[in-house]
């Protein structure tokens, strides 16, 4: 880790350098500001937890969405007070925090000598444009990201150390994950089914097994919370309906259902281009990832997929709904990566520079071409 420490630092460094020219200034995304707003007046004592407070006219009572993060920014207005840079400071620590849970992820699947190259999978992170676009604005599957990141890193665990506790903060951190945005963070419930199809080294039982703990973990406390609380199930109802039922049937923001699998693929190409320079280097040095490096790559792919397709089912599509994820690619192209940058950090130091200063260059273009637009 120390001998990689310059990395993070650029990585980091990178990171804020392209987020800063619209974190810190005014004007944000519209749904960005109603989510600030709705913070501040829940700071403030308008509304509650279960029943969220825009404005006297339009929104008395705002369901769009579940209250979790909005509740979580409100902690923020209500020690800082009310202040523009509050929801960005917010927003920014909810992606400093998924950037370390990927850290975490990167050294629980990877082999031994790879260990300290975490910093690869937050390059290909920080450099996809919708990430800083996310960080501006305000949205709400930032605060998810954290809580998909970290069922997914306990469920990795799971597989590891067979620990029933491990599945049981996993089903609770995805119901953290859906009472922060909704249904969209729910797609590592089928991660004990992907490790079954590329590994192989669970039986089928085993996997049955797994995912109906989790899917109790997950559940389990919401029975218990509609029981306690009827307002939590007005709320969650209202939420399907609004969303969920109407963005089914009647809302239509696009004219083609794959415009999600295009826009994935649009957010990654920086990543990409830089994964294809670094592979025409490894073969050219006979450079191999290993067959497990290979499997783990289809597996964070799949998983990743898992959360990108099901979007395709509404014809409400935007964007940002992929944010949560971006980290799994990431983590899937510095798998594929990692031979080769390995080969290089133990190279005379004039090889890595100069390959830093190629990809830095291709990421930034890309970046820059992105960076002031707004992503829908």
């Amino acid at each position: 880790m120390k001998k990689h420490s310059q990395y993070y630092i650029v990585v980091i460094s990178l990171f804020l350098g392209i987020c800063a020219p619209t974190l810190w200034t005014e004007g944000m995304f519209m749904d960005g500001l109603y989510y600030a707003s709705i913070a501040r007046n829940l700071s403030e004592g308008l509304g509650s937890f279960w029943s969220l407070h825009l404005t006297n006219c339009s929104f008395p009572v705002f369901n769009e969405h579940p209250p979790f993060a909005i509740w979580l920014q409100s902690l923020i207005f209500y020690c800082a007070g009310d202040n523009i840079y509050v929801e960005r400071i917010y927003s920014l620590s909810t992606f400093l925090f998924t950037g370390f849970i990927i850290h975490l992820i990167w050294k629980e699947i990877i082999n031994k000598e790879f260990k300290s190259l975490s910093w690869i999978p937050l390059f290909f992170w920080v450099i996809i444009p919708l990430n800083s676009w996310s960080c501006s604005n305000n949205i709400l599957e930032n605060t998810m990201n954290i809580f998909v990141a970290l069922a997914v890193l306990f469920s990795l665990k799971s597989l590891k150390k067979s620990k029933l506790r491990n599945i049981l903060f996993s089903g609770i951190f995805l119901g953290l994950a859906f009472l922060s945005k909704g249904f969209t963070g729910l797609f590592p419930l089928s991660i004990f089914f992907w490790h079954f199809i590329v590994y192989r080294e669970i039986k089928i039982k085993e996997v049955v097994l797994n995912s109906s703990y989790l899917l109790f973990c997950l559940t389990s406390p919401f029975m218990l919370l509609f029981f306690i609380y009827p307002d939590a199930s007005e709320t969650i109802h209202e939420y399907i309906n609004n969303q969920v039922v109407r963005s089914i049937e009647d809302i239509r923001t696009v004219d083609n259902r794959f415009y999600i699998i295009k826009k994935t693929f649009l957010e990654l190409l920086p990543g990409l281009i830089i994964c294809l320079i670094a592979l025409y280097f490894s073969f050219r040095k006979n450079i191999k990832n290993s067959y497990n490096e290979k499997k783990s790559i289809l597996f964070f792919l799949l998983l990743a997929l898992s959360g990108v397709i099901p979007i395709m089912l509404s014809m409400k599509q935007s964007g940002f709904y992929i944010v949560t994820t971006l980290p799994f690619f990431s983590i899937a192209m510095g798998i594929l990566i990692a031979p080769y940058i390995h080969l290089l950090t133990n190279k005379p130091k004039i090889k890595l520079h100069v390959f830093s200063v190629s990809i830095f260059i291709v990421s930034i273009l890309f970046s820059i071409k992105q960076i002031g637009k707004i992503t829908r």
